[in-house]
């Protein structure tokens, strides 16, 4: 199965700084209003789902890398669009392609970390549901950018595939 889309456009790259952005603005204005600092934790399910979601755009092919490929292309036709009505620049550079992937061991990884995330999320509250799939959508979009992809392939893509590596040679 291929992966309909693996280079990220500037529209795509606006769509993935856009939702953490959000966010964190609303978080931060909250803080000015009244300061609570167990609203931070508002912010977690982003995050664990942005790590997830650069994560799975370390995958190039099945069901995960078709999902990704998928984000990644309709975050970058939805920026595109909102960059053009926006501002009416053009959007067409691609900033980026994957720079590194997991091995086979490495998906196995990935593919325990999915089955954890599928098997807590009906009990993963109501309220954080929606911002973990933001996180992941942004995730995936970031995770192709040179900042977080980058820092995936050069630190969390290696330690995945080490950590499979490690399991695959206890267990097997």
């Amino acid at each position: 199965m291929n992966v309909p889309a693996t280079t990220l456009t500037v529209g795509g790259l606006f769509v993935g700084m856009a939702l953490p952005l959000w966010h964190i603005s609303r978080f931060a204005i909250a803080q000015v209003k009244r300061r609570d600092p167990k609203k931070a934790l508002d912010l977690v399910p982003l995050g664990a789902g942005m790590l997830y979601g650069g994560l799975a755009t370390a995958t190039t092919s099945g069901l995960i890398g078709f999902t990704t490929g998928a984000i990644t292309f309709l975050g970058n036709g939805a920026g595109s669009l909102a960059m053009w009505g926006a501002t009416g620049g053009t959007t067409t550079l691609s900033t980026r392609s994957n720079l590194a992937e997991l091995s086979g061991l490495g998906n196995l990884v990935l593919l325990l970390i999915t089955v954890a995330v599928l098997g807590a999320w009906k009990g993963i509250p109501g309220k954080a549901k929606p911002r973990m799939r933001l996180g992941i959508i942004s995730g995936v979009l970031l995770g192709l950018s040179a900042t977080l992809g980058g820092w995936f392939a050069a630190y969390v893509i290696p330690l995945i595939n080490d950590a499979g590596a490690a399991l695959v040679g206890t267990i097997a």
